[in-house]
């Protein structure tokens, strides 16, 4: 594995915040209490030294948090910019010591302000100023690793790096027992359609995909005879018990397992030859999606291969873009919303599958994605993955 070590300023992380993936198999991403937020923030203005933030660097660009998710959770929080915390989002700055009496510090009479008041203030006041710049300056380490060889090397990569901490979601997972668990952990979870993917193998991440791809197909089944569709949420807890619930496994669940087998069993010569699916989000998903169709036809399968492809791409395109994304293509980042914030609630999983269906219908008949013609037409670019190449240089 290689490392390379950097150094960010704050505003650096900001910057790069877009690029970084908080893999699900991490810790929910608001853990921390006010107390533990407002002292990050606090050692940050000190100056003092804080842990270093590791990340995984992707072929593409896009980087996975490996360590420091709450960290990073907490600046962005505190610069308020991060929509994924509803509570803390843009929370006061307030020092804290809990040494000794510190009540005459120079930045006391700053405190319950928010980041964006202190840059307000700043404008004006010398103090604020200051306090400002130290927090917009200050210096994270960051450990970019990359060209890993063996998905088992990154496993004793974490455990090395979170030994005497708590256990992630995949490895508590992997302790339960019954049939349910060991068809996430021996079958779906090891299906070679998986493997196409540049989903990681790192504890147990393709596992715990596999469980959310199984927790979506039982509820769609039983949810067959009724009016509306159901979802299933599937945070850990969730899954855990699906597990306890379905220990044995009966006729009907075994056969919609059975199917879901053969629908990845086709899915995976279509998508071998790519490399987009990466976000364990848009890989559930396709699943579902190729699922719900209940057509056998590789036919079927080259043709979704072929869409998901075309719309990855505009969506990272367009993902860059931010909020200068073009108009034509504004229900992307709404689409990119419910792929990284809360991608395991209800009404992501709703959005996504509503989103895709649709889409994919739209492709089957013109072989193009809603937009298009529109930007063709008011641009003159060919927004089609044909021009990849010259695009690529925008998006990275």
């Amino acid at each position: 594995m290689k490392k390379q070590i950097k150094t960010w300023s704050t505003l650096n992380l900001k910057q790069h915040f877009k690029l970084i993936n908080f893999p699900e198999y991490q810790r929910e991403p608001n853990v921390w209490s006010r107390d533990a937020k407002e002292k990050l923030i606090d050692s940050m203005v000190r100056q003092f030294d804080i842990a270093s933030f590791y990340f995984y660097v992707n072929d593409d660009g896009s980087m996975d948090c490996v360590d420091g998710r709450q960290r990073i959770g907490t600046i962005m929080s505190f610069l308020g910019e991060n929509d994924n915390d509803k509570n803390d989002n843009g929370f006061m700055f307030r020092m804290s010591n809990e040494i000794y009496e510190d009540k005459e510090h120079d930045y006391s009479y700053l405190q319950n302000n928010s980041y964006k008041k202190l840059e307000k203030l700043a404008k004006t006041d010398p103090l604020a100023k200051k306090l400002v710049k130290a927090f917009d300056d200050y210096e994270l380490t960051i450990i970019l690793l990359s060209e890993s060889n063996k998905a088992e090397e990154f496993n004793l990569q974490f455990t090395r790096l979170n030994l005497g901490t708590i256990i992630n979601s995949g490895e508590k997972l992997h302790a339960m027992v019954g049939e349910l668990r060991d068809e996430c952990f021996k079958g779906i979870g090891k299906h070679k359609f998986l493997e196409t993917t540049n989903v990681p193998t790192r504890r147990y991440s393709r596992e715990q995909l596999a469980a959310q791809i199984i927790a979506q197909v039982f509820s769609f089944e039983s949810s067959r005879e009724k009016v509306e569709r159901e979802y299933e949420r599937t945070r850990h807890f969730d899954l855990q018990r699906l597990f306890k619930l379905h220990t044995t496994l009966g006729d009907p669940e075994k056969n919609w397992i059975a199917k879901t087998k053969q629908v990845m069993d086709r899915l995976k010569p279509a998508f071998s030859k790519l490399s987009t699916l990466k976000s364990r989000a848009i890989v559930v998903s396709t699943v579902l999606l190729a699922y719900e169709a209940d057509n056998d036809s590789d036919e079927y399968a080259n043709q979704l291969a072929e869409f998901i492809d075309e719309f990855i791409y505009r969506l990272k395109w367009q993902a860059q873009k931010g909020f200068d994304a073009d108009p034509e293509y504004r229900y992307l980042i709404n689409f990119q919303r419910h792929v990284t914030q809360a991608s395991v609630e209800k009404p992501a999983v709703k959005e996504r599958d509503d989103v895709l269906k649709k889409q994919f219908v739209f492709w089957q008949r013109s072989k193009s994605l809603r937009g298009d013609k529109e930007y063709k037409k008011r641009t003159g670019e060919d927004p089609s993955i044909e021009s990849r190449t010259n695009r690529q240089k925008q998006i990275e």
